[in-house]
């Protein structure tokens, strides 16, 4: 590595590891820490490859306040690739992981498809948005594992902003339906997100590639690096991967329930009783997510809250007959 230091970009914490000549940046905004990146940045420049990352206000070295899921309503994503951009002659591709992901969607969406936009943009497990992560798809709050996030992170935003948020699918489905950029989505089947990582990449307006897998939110095994090498590798020839295929998708339909029920849905494999995807909606149809395993399957439906009922060993009480599709 020839490079590195510390800079402040736009008044946040900024740390650059460049090789010489890269043949690539890699750039991402985190509330994880910055300077934890060393070891992974030596990695990437063994490639050929630098990384820059920012911490996002309000987090470790940034000051002002922490907003989560509010990136897009500042220009901080825009700022910092412009200052790559007057800095090194190498394509920008845009790196985000969890909160990451909707950090670098908020720059690459800000940008647009024009002459600023990055070369290429990379996700992986994304918590897109505070909707998206506070709601299922069938719109019920996940309090239990908000909770924990909030506190570790010690946010001060008002509970009444988490509670009353909604999820944005409609309007990102458009947002990133303009973009022309590459996309690679790494996602798991056993991920929270694993049914948005899906979406993502098949509203995309450019090239994309989906790479999903049997893995949970730390995507152990899933061997990123080696996956965003490949693809890199393949967009910088210019033949950016361009995946169609849709993974199957699991939903249980509940016989005459009404609008205001609200239920959680648990698919495990029949032959050890492990759970390989899970979901809570009000109404009639409960969303799983993608599932990779063939099955065969036993569905649990329960009226617990969610995500206690993945842990359920029988429902609270009747439930009405349901079935299983998954297409």
């Amino acid at each position: 590595m020839t490079s590195r230091g510390a800079a402040t970009v736009g008044g946040l914490a900024t740390r650059a590891w460049l090789p010489e000549q890269p043949r690539a940046v890699l750039v991402e905004r985190t509330p994880y820490g910055a300077a934890a990146r060393v070891a992974e940045a030596a990695g990437w420049a063994d490639h050929g490859v630098g990384l820059v990352v920012q911490d996002v206000r309000g987090r470790h070295g940034s000051p002002g306040a922490f907003h989560p899921y509010a990136e897009a309503a500042t220009d901080d994503g825009p700022t910092l690739l412009r200052w790559v951009r007057d800095r090194v002659d190498a394509p920008v591709v845009l790196l985000g992981t969890s909160y990451g992901a909707h950090a670098a969607l908020a720059t690459a969406t800000a940008v647009g498809p024009g002459p600023d936009a990055p070369e290429g943009v990379v996700v992986m497990v994304p918590a897109l948005g505070l909707g998206e992560t506070a709601r299922t798809r069938g719109g019920v709050l996940q309090l239990a594992s908000r909770l924990g996030w909030w506190l570790a992170h010690d946010v001060r935003r008002p509970w009444a902003d988490v509670v009353t948020a909604r999820r944005r699918d409609a309007d990102r489905a458009a947002e990133v339906g303009a973009l022309r950029t590459p996309l690679l989505a790494i996602g798991g089947a056993a991920d929270h997100f694993g049914h948005d990582t899906v979406d993502l990449w098949s509203a995309w307006g450019g090239p994309a590639r989906l790479a999903l897998g049997p893995w949970d939110h730390g995507l152990t095994g899933a061997r990123r690096a080696g996956r965003v090498l490949a693809w890199l590798d393949a967009v910088l020839a210019g033949t950016p991967p361009d995946d169609g295929t849709r993974p199957p998708l699991a939903v249980v339909h509940v016989d005459g329930a009404r609008p205001t029920d609200q239920w959680c849905a648990s698919l495990r494999r029949r032959a050890d009783g492990v759970e390989v995807a899970h979901g809570a909606a009000r109404g009639g149809r409960v969303e799983l997510g993608p599932v990779l395993d063939p099955g065969p399957f036993d569905v649990h439906l329960a009226t617990d809250d969610f995500p206690r009922c993945a842990r359920a060993g029988h429902p609270a009480r009747r439930v009405p007959e349901h079935r299983l599709e998954i297409a």
